[in-house]
């Protein structure tokens, strides 16, 4: 992987090669091993490469092709046999060219419709010397990254706003439109970012830029795209569950240097490090395995249906395939908030959950430190393979199969201890019910409630109406009451990048050495879990049962069978209550700064340390004030405060 950034000059002037010497400058951690720069005339182009693939030896950016096209990109091709075979490469030609080689020969081929014929993520860019022209481009997953700015005299690209940032025309200005979204969660607009005139190409998308500077992006791939997946029998579907993942695991084991694994007692990481440990048996090696747990002898309530500890499950993994290490890190002894600034840095962005920050990072630093540059998980397997398959109901209803709906609302109604009407409400009422009816009916029947952001963000309540919060989300079909409205395949097509998985995987890069790769968002993975009938996830009534049937045999009983949550950091409240003295001073350093004070509710922050609980419980308030709305408010102001420092 790497880091890629770009000129183009519309008032006809050379590119300064100063400049691009000053954007490598500024995004020289995410690509430390190489950096190749090409100006010519009014374009410029800048790579920067992270050695991590064996391929990447011969990798040498800006690369030009046969054509005369000139591109930088930051790929990692993971399916390379089929886009070198299908430009019929022989196979010595096909081991010695790069990841960017094999692009840059494949769009010569086939133009843009070469982007949705790519696995694996990356973020492109291609100067047509004859058209005299630009294409960006990004992956379906959003994993590439590419962020740009439009100024009268140039139009600028990079990896990160960093990058834009060194030069001297783009300024760096908070948007307090989208510090505002941060706050209260809505990350359903995609093309701008937290910095003002700073956009983000959106996933699955392609932009073109002329010397006018005029943006043309159209969209390459979708939801819409994928072919429905029919086979003969529930036996078929697990079989070809269990070979599209085992796929796209073998295809992001490679590596220059040791892979490692982050591992839970859950469907999702312990299927990816199942197959990965029996790929890499087969080399004669072992696989390093991470698993976060809380401090000895913690035995909180976290609700009846989840679990606080993962060790049981993690050593019946460990039994049953015995070339999986286990190391276990311990959250209590983990500093959260000691890691902000460093994420700040890496990623441009604030960090919404630090609640969890502080074991992930020691994860990461332990990798390093052990010689394993990649570590696998299975971060988007909840809405892939391991869905749990009830939302369906409601794409019954709307469809007309009323048959089909009343079986999942039984089969629901069964599997948990709620009433008949609150299993109806969940999967019919909540779901179908327009969201601007759904919120006036709320306050008509709770009057003196607030908007539900409130609960969990502590905004300003003047910065909130000033930003316009709650009308900015109905333009971008946010629900903050998080329901579904639309069928679960478009839905989950359109949750793949709010979660930022691409900026934090790059900062994980940045700031460690360490890749992230998640076989459970391969585009192949996804899309045969998007195109299978919905049935399948529940096959007899029981959730996440394509996934269960297809790890049958590979993974013990005990996960298998296993129908409760896990808990990440489930000792976080005890560990928070241990800051209370420091929380006190972060809150009046935060006072010194600016924006901090306009946009966060400074006085909810001290009231909340100030009238600290006795015990955590299971209490949805103490969960919204204490795990949520308390420390993102410090970690936002935290960012506050680093931004006006570094400005």
């Amino acid at each position: 992987m790497s880091a890629i950034a770009g000129i183009l000059r519309l008032d006809g002037q050379p590119v300064d090669r100063r400049h691009l010497e000053r954007m490598t400058g500024a995004l020289r951690a995410h690509g430390p091993d190489r950096r190749g720069v090409y100006a010519a005339g009014e374009i410029g182009l800048a790579h920067l490469l992270m050695q991590l693939t064996p391929e990447d030896l011969f990798d040498r950016q800006p690369l030009r092709g046969a054509s005369g096209a000139v591109m930088a990109a930051d790929v990692r091709l993971d399916n390379r046999d089929d886009v070198s075979s299908a430009l019929a490469l022989d196979r010595d030609e096909a081991k010695m060219a790069s990841d960017s080689a094999l692009v840059l020969a494949a769009w010569e081929r086939w133009g843009d419709e070469v982007w949705a014929r790519l696995r694996g993520p990356f973020a492109a860019a291609i100067w047509n010397p004859d058209k005299r022209a630009l294409t960006l481009a990004r992956d379906p997953m959003g994993l590439g990254l590419v962020v740009w700015h439009r100024g009268p005299r140039f139009f600028a690209f990079a990896t990160l706003p960093k990058g834009l940032f060194a030069l001297p025309d783009v300024p760096r200005e908070i948007s307090e439109e989208k510090f505002a979204d941060f706050l209260v969660l809505n990350h359903a607009e995609h093309e701008t970012t937290l910095y003002r005139d700073v956009f983000r190409l959106p996933p699955a998308h392609i932009a073109g830029i002329d010397t006018t500077g005029r943006v043309q992006m159209r969209r390459y791939w979708s939801a819409d795209d994928i072919t429905p997946v029919r086979l003969k029998s529930d036996e078929a579907y697990a079989e070809a569950m269990r070979e599209q993942l085992d796929r796209a695991v073998r295809r992001q084991l490679r590596s220059v240097h040791p892979v490692g694994c982050f591992l839970s007692g859950g469907l999702d990481s312990s299927s990816v490090a199942a197959l990965a440990a029996r790929a890499l048996a087969e080399q004669g090696k072992r696989l390093p395995a991470y698993t976060q747990v809380p401090r000895k002898g913690f035995d909180g309530r976290i609700g009846h249906r989840g679990y606080i500890d993962e060790t049981p499950f993690v050593e019946a993994i460990r039994q049953a395939l015995p070339t999986i290490d286990v190391t276990y890190v311990d959250n209590s002894a983990c500093d959260d908030f000691a890691e902000l600034e460093g994420v700040f840095h890496a990623t441009d962005m604030p960090v919404r959950g630090p609640t969890n920050l502080g074991w992930y990072m020691q994860i990461i630093r332990l990798a390093r430190a052990n010689k394993q540059r990649v570590l696998l998980c299975g971060d988007f397997g909840n809405a892939t393979i391991s869905w749990d398959g009830w939302a369906q109901a409601a794409d019954h209803l709307v469809a007309g199969r009323l048959w089909a709906a009343y079986r999942v609302w039984r089969q629901l109604y069964r599997a948990s201890s709620n009433s008949r009407w609150t299993v109806f409400r969940w999967l019919f009422v909540d779901r179908l019910t327009p969201a601007r009816f759904a919120a006036w009916a709320t306050r008509l029947s709770h009057p003196r409630s607030p908007a539900p952001w409130q609960y969990h963000a502590a905004i300003r309540p003047d910065f909130a109406a000033a930003m316009g919060v709650e009308a900015r989300a109905r333009r971008v079909g946010h629900d903050f009451l998080y329901r579904r409205h639309t069928s679960w395949r478009e839905r989950t097509a359109a949750l793949m990048p709010v979660d930022y998985r691409g900026e934090w995987y790059a900062g994980a890069l940045a700031a460690h050495g360490v890749e992230m790769r998640d076989p459970t968002s391969d585009l192949d993975v996804v899309s045969f879990c998007l195109g299978v009938p919905v049935e399948q996830f529940l096959v007899e009534g029981v959730s996440r049962s394509l996934v269960r049937r297809a790890l049958w045999g590979i993974l013990p009983p005990k996960v298998l069978a296993n129908r409760r949550r896990g808990a990440h950091a489930p000792d976080w409240f005890e560990k928070l209550g241990r800051r209370k003295a420091a929380m006190e001073a972060e809150i009046a350093d935060l006072d010194r700064s600016v924006l901090a004070r306009k946009a966060i509710d400074l006085d909810r922050l001290r009231t909340a340390v100030r009238e600290w609980p006795s015990e955590n419980g299971n209490d949805r308030q103490i969960l919204d004030e204490y795990q949520l709305a308390l420390p993102r408010g410090l970690a936002m102001g935290r960012f506050a405060r680093w931004f006006e420092r570094t400005n």
